[in-house]
């Protein structure tokens, strides 16, 4: 069974898949070992209709390569959670981890695999603290059967915040942020990811939920949003707080607050956004609400021929360009 995401990967073109609902998202790029590359190709699959024979034929006929091939669950197939990580040696992290964790994911304990990471670098902290993903263990098998029935390897199993991460990370990188902590806000389907990272860690990460559907009644300044998108957190119906900001400027600022008093020395430098059709309305409205450098995430700059896709396949297929950067080895 692979383990995500630290496994070594072959020195040529990398090809990343992902099991979205009613659809498989591929990409195939000249990428590997952290470093970006052109695309060669990429494409959603339906997969509604097709039998499992039938849709490992289709991922055969892609011609993707069958020892440099990783996948990435998407955001909701996955959990991360993150707490003070146990004092226990370091082989048996994952298990101390493993019962901390057992009254906060979603499912019985028996039915998920569970990894971890550190969260941030090497600094000195007071107390460490764990990332802990936990997936169905039935879906990993899905993906592996599904790449096995095409003939395919998977080489790595990737997350979705650390598929972000190291796109935000290069993307940052390649505007002259090395080392500088950003942030990074990207649509996953009904849901929003954060992340913070500097020097390719990541330090915070964070869901939202989407909602399109902009509430009719609001607050009498400022008007309401008019360009479909909001942020609804664990299940609010407001778009707006009681004095008339809007709630996505009050999440992100809650979490911007947390990370810099976690992380004083790491004072943001910027956010990228990438939210589909709405990204540049939402740029917009971000930029003079938050006192931050707010920009597109745009990674055709890093990988040629990604601009040559229709906007419909860029944003399945945006999630999946990180892991096609993970490094060779990353720190548990």
């Amino acid at each position: 069974m692979p383990r995500w995401p630290w496994r070594r990967t072959p020195r040529e073109g990398t090809a990343v898949i992902a099991a979205l609902p009613g659809a498989l998202a591929w990409v195939h790029a000249d990428a590997a070992l952290g470093r970006p590359g052109a695309v060669r190709g990429c494409g959603v699959v339906p997969r509604d209709v097709a039998a499992p024979p039938e849709l490992a034929r289709r991922l055969r006929a892609l011609g993707l390569p069958a020892q440099a091939t990783l996948a990435v669950l998407p955001l909701h197939d996955s959990q991360t959670l993150q707490i003070e990580a146990p004092t226990v040696p370091p082989d048996e992290l994952r298990a101390a981890a493993r019962w901390r964790v057992k009254d906060l994911v979603d499912g019985r304990l028996d039915d998920l695999m569970i990894d971890v990471m550190a969260v941030g670098d090497d600094r000195h902290r007071p107390q460490r603290h764990l990332f802990v993903v936990a997936a169905r263990t039935a879906t990993v098998r899905d993906v592996v059967g599904l790449a096995q029935a095409a003939g395919v390897q998977l080489g790595v199993i990737d997350v979705a915040e650390t598929a972000q991460r190291n796109l935000q990370s290069a993307v940052a990188d390649a505007a002259g942020l090395a080392g500088r902590a950003t942030a990074a806000l990207v649509r996953h389907g009904d849901q929003l990811l954060l992340t913070i990272c500097a020097g390719g860690e990541l330090f915070y990460a964070r869901r939202l939920e989407w909602n399109s559907a902009v509430p009719q009644a609001s607050p009498a300044a400022p008007p309401p949003l008019d360009d479909g998108f909001d942020i609804v957190d664990y299940g609010s119906a407001a778009a707006f707080d009681d004095g008339g900001t809007p709630r996505l400027v009050i999440e992100l600022q809650r979490s911007f607050d947390v990370f810099e008093r976690s992380y004083a020395d790491l004072p943001l430098a910027g956010l990228w956004v990438q939210a589909g059709d709405d990204t540049d309305a939402l740029v917009q409205r971000l930029r003079p609400a938050l006192g931050l450098r707010v920009d597109v995430l745009a990674p055709e700059a890093l990988f040629p021929g990604f601009e040559a896709a229709a906007p419909e396949v860029r944003a399945a297929v945006l999630p999946l360009l990180g892991t096609l950067l993970r490094a060779e080895t990353r720190r548990p």
